[in-house]
């Protein structure tokens, strides 16, 4: 498939990863996630295995063992960068504020093995602007996969300038230390409590002088996402 080009340092198009090797897709961060560069911007690349398995961002040797199977977000849908400005307003060149998409998810699986779980792929609704944003599509991620470990020591997600808090319940009962990558690697996501493309709204804080904070969150609309997980069968 052919993917359009770039009109401007402002619009960019979600490539096809369909048939890819997963080691192939994109680069492991600083942070130490997976992101895939679009101009200016870089999204995070979220792997959901067809049998279960937390695919670890920066093992390029395991990730080598899986193919794209397919991707939440179809090849050629707009990835719209908005610039940082500077005091006086005007936009730095190479700042981006605010992507439209913070994540593309992609299905793989190993050539040749039966799958164990269904992989959603949820198209996510594009954001306007940096004060919206939607609830993604958990079902099927493994738990490793969902979010991140914050500062507090508690499970979050990105949404733009803000972030949600994964809350934890297992099938079982079990107590999911969030801070335990091999523990959380156990489980997959059956449910979610909020709805995929569930509307996130924010409001920024300001200065003395009434400015609005560029990227300081005064509040949402969701804080956080209960996610019910069980370990695959």
């Amino acid at each position: 498939m052919e993917i359009k080009p770039s009109p401007d340092k402002y619009t960019w198009y979600v490539k096809n990863y369909k048939g890819m090797n997963a080691a192939s897709v994109g680069y492991e961060s600083m942070a130490g996630d997976r992101r895939d560069a679009y101009g200016d911007a870089n999204v995070r690349i979220v792997f959901v295995s067809s049998d279960g398995t937390y695919l670890d961002p920066g093992n390029n040797e395991q990730l080598a063992e899986y193919v794209v199977t397919g991707q939440n977000l179809a090849p050629n849908t707009e990835i719209k960068l908005t610039y940082a400005k500077d005091p006086d307003g005007g936009e730095y060149s190479n700042l981006v504020d605010v992507a439209n998409y913070n994540d593309i998810v992609l299905a793989v699986e190993k050539p040749g093995q039966s799958k164990a779980i269904d992989v959603n792929l949820t198209p996510i609704l594009p954001s306007p602007d940096k004060y919206v944003r939607y609830v993604k599509d958990y079902v099927g991620m493994n738990v490793a996969s969902a979010g991140y470990i914050s500062m507090a020591g508690d499970y979050r997600d990105y949404y733009g300038k803000g972030n949600v808090k994964l809350e934890l319940v297992s099938d079982d009962g079990s107590y999911i230390d969030p801070s335990d990558i091999e523990m959380m690697s156990q489980y997959v996501v059956t449910g979610q409590s909020i709805e995929p493309n569930t509307e996130i709204s924010m409001t920024f804080g300001t200065d003395s002088e009434g400015k609005e904070y560029d990227s300081l969150v005064a509040t949402q609309s969701v804080q956080s996402i209960t996610l019910n997980v069980a370990k695959p069968r």
